[in-house]
């Protein structure tokens, strides 16, 4: 079989291809291999079109997302568990197996759908405030009060909520739609003074630093919270920077794409 992983094909190629997939699977022989392929056919389709439903999740109304996600949800885990219970006994093609992970990544990264993100354009830095954001609410970072921003540097991002708040307490800052929330990693020298400051976007490889914004919602669900007053903070970063500015670097790995909004 050719490889079947739609990294870039629109909605009619991939279409065409699940038809060459299914005709070429008749004429598979008949043996035992031949038929797990042919019964996986299904599964196959179903985990690449989630996997695409899934990166257009920002086209769909805010309050249907969760529903969308949901849905996926389900359809990830039914067809994955057929593709391992059609090769039970035998080894799964490492094809199969990438196309499960590839439908796994995208709903993980389908929690980013209509992402918002603020930057703080500068000229110089910028002390993070205090914001009060209400009530728990959609997938929400920001960084922690009493942090010193660089220019050019994400202060917050989120995804399925209503960011007016956070954007009258931040009006200096510019609102851009991310595909990929970034997060900004300061990195420290061995004598403990700050080096530099590296924005990468979240599907890159794990950097080296210290992650600046703290992630506090998760679909509504709190997983985090600040952990220093912010004063104490905003000293701590004062003694260990070497002038005003800290050199800000951004990865050169693609996901960071950015549309100003």
């Amino acid at each position: 079989m050719d490889s079947l992983r739609p990294e870039i094909l629109t909605w009619t190629a991939l279409l065409a291809r699940w038809v060459d997939f299914a005709k070429a699977s008749l004429a598979l022989p008949a043996d035992d291999e031949g038929d797990r392929w042919r019964a996986a056919v299904p599964a196959v389709i179903n985990l690449q079109a989630v996997t695409f439903a899934l990166r257009d999740l920002d086209r769909l109304p805010a309050d249907e997302r969760s529903l969308g996600r949901d849905k996926a949800e389900l359809l990830i885990r039914e067809n994955a568990g057929e593709l391992a219970r059609i090769w039970r006994g035998a080894m799964m093609p490492q094809l199969l197996g990438e196309l499960a992970d590839d439908a796994r990544h995208a709903f993980e990264f389908s929690a980013y759908a209509g992402v918002q993100e603020l930057v703080w354009p500068g000229p110089g830095t910028m002390v993070m405030p205090q914001i009060d954001l209400g009530r728990p609410r959609g997938t929400l970072a920001m960084m922690q009060p009493g942090t010193i921003v660089m220019p050019g540097e994400p202060v917050s991002w989120w995804a399925d909520r209503d960011g007016a708040a956070i954007e009258a307490a931040l009006p200096g800052c510019m609102k851009q739609q991310p595909r990929i929330p970034r997060q900004v990693y300061r990195q420290i020298d061995d004598h403990g003074r700050i080096r530099a400051d590296l924005i990468a976007p979240l599907d890159a490889d794990l950097p080296a630093g210290m992650p600046l914004l703290v992630p506090l919602l998760e679909r509504g669900r709190p997983v985090g919270h600040f952990t220093v007053e912010p004063e104490a903070w905003e000293a701590q970063q004062r003694a260990a920077m070497q002038g005003d500015l800290v050199p800000v670097t951004k990865s050169d790995q693609p996901g960071h794409d950015v549309m100003e909004s």
